[in-house]
């Protein structure tokens, strides 16, 4: 068990460590990785841009020219713009100016072109320059003119500027030095603000850049290779040679286009021509050496992992042992204070200060704990001693109590039922008995429900059960008692509310009941109205009555559901009760997972209302429902008893329900049977053991498991007829041990062949 702990300890540590820098090493190496790369052909950029950097000095230079050449002597006389200038003084002064310029451009081969023009735009003078001779001379064919909107912009400037043309290629140029060129354009003359009077322009042969290198790829923005003469004849367009290069065109800007066979060409657009168009350069990229240090950088990542591995690993094992050890003590002395509770010393020498004095907490904590459970035990024995007893006096007394009063209510009953033998008088005497013994018995009841409550004891039985219909039944219930009091009972449905919820409906209805007995105990006059609707969230229904009573004052709301406190201590000489109803609706509706809202003001009436989720648990399937509420009863009526005698047979009746108890009762009573009665199981096998003479038995569905009958198949049932009442004809759990069966709700007739039935085979 320690190898097993100190190998998940070192696993733990190890991963623990490892995983960041496996996770470091797998997010930030490939972005090394891609940075290495980025930078190794922004280099090659770099470089690219290095063999074309020479334009750019180039031009520099020839700035200077123009401006030069823009110190034109006699302008007039050149440009032949001045009146009183002959034609042989203009000749000779273009020749004195075409020596004079042919000596400071015998240097500046690239110079092709040299034109002035005067204020309006008029071509005036011209030099040009052939691949044969690198002399400037005067032509017949005019150079090139610069564009429109150049030109006028350099005529209507106040100052020295110079402008610079996009590159111009004329592949219609009879001369070589003239296919790809670029001008440059300058005023003549414009000083502190006055008017230029002409223009020079000169034209510059870039076409040895392009043909300098071979390797060199230049295209247009459509794909197509830039023909001059020097270059390669492509015979294909670019875009149809490296697919996908028109995607990397179409951006307008650096991109590596990758091919088969690891071929890698950046492209570059490095000039703009004179419509606009840029004008791409592509080199070939060599990747070996971006490979090699690639490789590199991964070997020595991987050599620095492996390093750090073997050093976290002999970290760990350290770790590990020394957790072990120290979780070894740690739970070895908790297993003794948690199981023998004795008083454990952790002495932890050599180890930090803060375990130190963890352990010496830990020491002083287990002496204590130890303390205290040895008290602990001491009252829990007490309490477990208390509660029996406690539990062993409930029972008694349910049954000690619940068995008389069950006899007195049956008595007088039939007293009352009797008019022949008693007296008005007496008939409100055994009314009195007959009220305050079922008073009494709902006393006992409630007393027994609120101790399952507190006890946790109390089992809910979850279905899918009508709200309508429910409430129905409940006016039906409690309708004789709003009679008596002449108070009229109504039930309002909103539209809205939901017609059916997922509980326990006995639960539902004792809620129910001890709200309407409330209600029409402290009315006098007025109504009490139900009123079913919708609730807000997190409920989903909301079941309110509504009385027109006396009210409760707002200080003593929450004391009315406390057990046995009433709102006003004359209340229960006045009304009666013992303030056990809305305690124990309290907690039913806690059980169901609702919750009770009360509202009221003295003289003003109360609302108490239920609220109730959409679903409350799960339903259970049982062969056989727990005890049937009393709102399940229809309304007494009289029914037809046919004749019998069965006399000198005992009987004993398995009910809780009072009604359907004095009906049957009263039914066996006529044909002479002496009648015993059991609320539960236990009083039913209370009177199997002290009844020796008891004949047959009347089972009432969900009062009796079919299993309980194990302990009683010998002597007991062997002489005991047993009659089972079901609520489902296909129920075969208790049908099992009865010999006789029936479908409840029983008739008289069919209750009259069934006994007769049993005691035929008996006799």
């Amino acid at each position: 068990m320690a190898q097993k702990l100190r190998t998940r300890i070192l696993l733990f540590l190890f991963v623990f460590a490892l995983l960041p820098l496996l996770a470091a090493v797998a997010i930030n190496l490939p972005l090394v990785l891609d940075r290495v790369a980025l930078f190794y052909r922004a280099a090659i950029v770099q470089d690219m841009r290095s063999d074309f950097s020479d334009l750019d000095a180039l031009l520099a230079s020839r700035e200077e020219v123009i401006r030069l050449l823009t110190k034109l002597p006699a302008p007039g006389v050149v440009l032949g713009t001045k009146n009183a200038t002959t034609q042989e003084q203009i000749d000779r002064a273009r020749l004195s100016y075409a020596e004079w310029v042919n000596l400071i451009l015998q240097e500046q081969l690239d110079v092709v072109d040299v034109l002035f023009l005067d204020q309006d735009g008029v071509s005036r003078y011209w030099l040009s320059r052939s691949v044969d001779d690198p002399a400037l001379k005067p032509v017949l064919e005019q150079p090139r003119r610069p564009a429109p909107h150049f030109l006028q912009a350099v005529l209507e400037s106040k100052e020295n500027r110079v402008l610079l043309t996009p590159v111009i290629i004329n592949m219609e140029a009879t001369q070589l030095n003239h296919v790809i060129t670029l001008q440059m354009i300058s005023p003549l003359g414009p000083a502190e603000g006055e008017d230029t009077y002409g223009a020079v322009a000169i034209t510059i042969d870039i076409g040895g850049l392009v043909r300098r290198d071979a390797n060199t790829l230049w295209a247009h923005d459509d794909g197509s290779y830039l023909a001059a003469p020097g270059l390669p004849d492509y015979q294909q367009n670019a875009f149809a040679d490296y697919p996908g290069l028109d995607a990397i065109f179409s951006k307008g800007e650096m991109g590596l286009w990758s091919g088969e066979e690891e071929q890698n060409i950046i492209w570059v657009p490095l000039l703009q021509t004179e419509d606009n168009r840029p004008i791409w350069v592509g080199r070939r990229v060599k990747e070996q050496p971006l490979k090699d240090l690639t490789e590199a950088l991964v070997i020595r990542v991987l050599s620095i992992i492996v390093v750090l591995i073997v050093l976290i690993l002999l970290m760990a094992r350290w770790t590990a042992a020394r957790m072990e050890h120290y979780g070894s003590d740690l739970m070895q002395g908790i297993r003794r204070i948690l199981e023998k509770a004795e008083p454990v010393s952790f002495e932890w020498h050599g180890a930090a200060r803060e375990l130190q004095q963890l352990g010496r907490n830990l020491s002083d904590l287990a002496v204590t704990h130890s303390s205290n459970m040895r008290n602990l035990r001491a009252h829990a024995r007490e309490l477990e001693e208390s509660n029996r007893f406690q539990k062993e006096f409930l029972a008694n007394v349910s049954h000690e109590l619940r068995t008389p009063l069950n006899s007195i209510l049956l008595l007088s009953k039939m007293l009352n039922e009797d008019p022949q033998n008693l007296t008005e008088e007496q008939k409100k005497q055994v009314a009195v008995i007959h009220e305050a013994s079922r008073d009494l018995r709902g006393l006992i009841d409630n007393v027994l429900d609120l101790s399952r409550i507190e006890a946790g004891s109390l089992q809910t039985d979850i279905e899918q059960i009508s709200l309508p219909q429910l409430l129905q039944d409940m006016i039906v219930l409690m309708q004789p008692q709003f009679d008596e009091k002449k108070l009229p009972l109504m039930l309002y449905i909103a539209d809205d509310a939901p017609q059916s919820i997922q509980t326990d409906a006995d639960k539902l209805r004792q809620i129910l009941k001890n709200f309407l007995s409330n209600a029409v105990k402290f009315t006098e006059s007025g109504s009490v109205q139900i009123h079913l609707q919708k609730a807000d969230e997190p409920y989903a229904v909301s079941i309110s009555v509504v009385d027109s009573g006396i009210g409760i004052p707002q200080e003593k709301q929450d004391l009315i559901f406390e057990a046995f406190k009433q709102a006003d201590g004359s209340t229960s000489r006045r009304y009666g009760g013992t303030g056990l109803g809305l305690s124990i609706s309290r907690e039913l509706a806690r059980i169901l997972c609702g919750t009770l809202r009360v509202q009221s003001k003295p003289g003003n009436g109360s609302t108490f209302s239920l609220l109730l989720p959409k679903k409350c648990g799960e339903p259970q399937d049982k062969a056989a429902r727990v005890t049937k509420s009393e709102a399940t009863i229809p309304a007494e009526k009289t029914e037809a008893v046919p004749q019998a005698d069965f006399s000198g047979h005992k009987v004993l009746i398995v009910e809780s329900d009072m009604q359907q108890l004095l009906r049957v009762s009263g039914i066996l009573e006529s044909w002479n049977m002496e009648v015993l009665a059991a609320g539960d199981e236990e009083e039913l096998f209370e009177a199997l053991n002290d009844e020796p003479d008891l004949a047959m038995l009347i089972v009432f569905p969900g009062i009796v498991e079919a299993r309980s009958f194990d302990h009683y198949q010998g002597s007991v049932h062997g002489k005991l007829s047993i009659l089972a009442v079901t609520e489902n004809k296909k129920d075969e759990a208790l049908t099992e041990y009865a010999d006789k069966v029936l479908v409840s709700p029983i008739e008289a007739q069919a209750l009259r062949d069934a006994i007769k039935s049993l005691v035929e085979n008996q006799e």
